[in-house]
C-alpha cells in the first residue's frame, strides 16, 4: 500500500531524489546535459525554483523551492507554457485564449488554462513531468521502452532556512566529489554549485 506524501501547502523547500531502474550508470555527459536542460525548462514553466541540484551516472538529487500556488495571468502563463512546449503550440494556446476572451467566456478561458496549471506550485506534479519527459526523450533516442527510474521519487521536507538549507544544498553539491567525478564541486557541470561559478543565470 502507497503512503501519502508529506507535503506543504504554503511555500516549502524539499530535497528530492530518484535513482535509475537497477542502479544502471546510463546517464553519461550527453544525458546529464539534456536532464540539466529538462530541468531549467520546468523550472520556468511550473514556478517551482531549484536551489540546486547533482546529476549522477545512476541517480539525481534536487533542492526544490514550491511556492503557494497563485493566479497566473494570461501572459505570464504563455511565457511559462513557452518553456517547455513548441513554439506553435504556444501560438496555438494565445490564439484559443485570445478568442475565448474577446467572446466573452472567461470560464473557457480558465478551463483551458488550468489543464496546464494544474502542474504549477506542484511538488509531484515537477517530479512526474520531469521523469516522464526525460523518459520518453531517453528511450527515443536509445531504441528502449519501460520505465527509466526506480519506484517513486523520495522527498524530504527541509524545515528552516538559513543553515538548514544551507547544509542540503552542500550535501548534494558534494555528491561528485563522493562519487570521484570531480575534486571539487566547481568543476563539475552537473551541479548547481558548478552551474553558478561558471557565470550560468539561472543558478
Amino acid at each position: 500500500m502507497r503512503t501519502a506524501r508529506i507535503k506543504e501547502t504554503t511555500s516549502a523547500c524539499y530535497h528530492v531524489m530518484s535513482r535509475v531502474v537497477d542502479k544502471q550508470r546510463i546517464l553519461d555527459d550527453h544525458e546529464k546535459e539534456r536532464f540539466r536542460l529538462s530541468l531549467r525548462a520546468l523550472e520556468g514553466f511550473s514556478g517551482c525554483r531549484v536551489l540546486t541540484y547533482s546529476i549522477l551516472e545512476n541517480h539525481f538529487h534536487v533542492l526544490l523551492h514550491v511556492p503557494e500556488r497563485q493566479e497566473v495571468s494570461d501572459e505570464e502563463f504563455l511565457a511559462r507554457v513557452a518553456c517547455l512546449y513548441p513554439s506553435q503550440q504556444v501560438k496555438s494556446l494565445a490564439t484559443c485564449l485570445e478568442s475565448l476572451r474577446v467572446g466573452g467566456q472567461a470560464e473557457a478561458a480558465e478551463a483551458l488554462k488550468r489543464r496546464y496549471t494544474v502542474r504549477m506550485y506542484d511538488l509531484s506534479q515537477f517530479m512526474k513531468t520531469l521523469k516522464q519527459r526525460f523518459t520518453q526523450g531517453y528511450n527515443r533516442r536509445h531504441g528502449r521502452k519501460g520505465t527509466l527510474w526506480e519506484e517513486r521519487f523520495k522527498s524530504v521536507l527541509v524545515e528552516g532556512q538559513g543553515r538548514s538549507l544551507a547544509t542540503v544544498a552542500a550535501y548534494i553539491d558534494l555528491n561528485a566529489v563522493r562519487a570521484h567525478l570531480a575534486a571539487d564541486p566547481k568543476d563539475y557541470r552537473f551541479c548547481g554549485y558548478g552551474e553558478a561559478v561558471s557565470g550560468a543565470a539561472p543558478a
